[in-house]
């Protein structure tokens, strides 16, 4: 079974077409997760990807996790996918279609907030005595989405743009959204 997970976005900026961020943490817990009748808390292991990545695997960037709606591909180069120590970092270049355009528009209102999700199949994972708690140590990942709502409150998107206005208005978008997110989570 497939699993999806969603991440929230600390960064949006603004760069003609160039969609850029964060679709998975490292180290980071979840929101409460329930998949099959059990709910539990999900962390996801640094390098987890790791196989997916020095492969040629295709991995797709959607629009809400829907296959008809895909922005980018690995295969094709309109996306770059690259592990670090904070997680799953991505590039990806937004096309000139009637998707591409309206997700651009959504970031750039503030609509969309750059919330990410990332869909994958487990490989290797760990879970606590309890089995509230499970790391996700190995994955192939399928396909990265950006997405409404978030499972994970940790990691960003940014939609680039060299124009400084529009990157300053991005950054103000992006503090009311953290400051409405702590105030959520206190």
């Amino acid at each position: 079974m497939i699993s999806r997970r969603s991440i929230d976005a600390t960064e949006q900026k603004l760069d003609g077409r160039t969609l850029a961020g964060y679709a998975a943490v490292y180290g980071e817990d979840s929101r409460e997760i329930v998949e099959q009748g059990r709910a539990f808390v999900e962390r996801i292991a640094p390098g987890a990807f790791g196989d997916t990545l020095r492969s040629s695997a295709d991995v797709k960037l959607l629009y809400n996790h829907d296959p008809a709606a895909l922005l980018a591909r690995t295969k094709s180069g309109t996306l770059k996918l690259r592990s670090d120590r904070n997680g799953l970092a991505f590039e990806a270049s937004l096309p000139e279609t009637s998707l591409g355009n309206d997700v651009r528009a959504l970031l750039e209102r503030g609509d969309l907030t750059g919330e990410m999700s990332f869909g994958f199949y487990v490989e290797d994972e760990s879970w606590n005595a309890k089995r509230t708690e499970r790391l996700v140590k190995r994955a192939k990942l399928v396909e990265v989405s950006i997405v409404q709502d978030a499972a994970y409150p940790q990691t960003n998107s940014s939609l680039r743009s060299v124009s400084a206005a529009s990157i300053e208005a991005a950054r103000l978008r992006l503090e009311l959204h953290m400051q409405r997110m702590i105030r959520w989570t206190s």
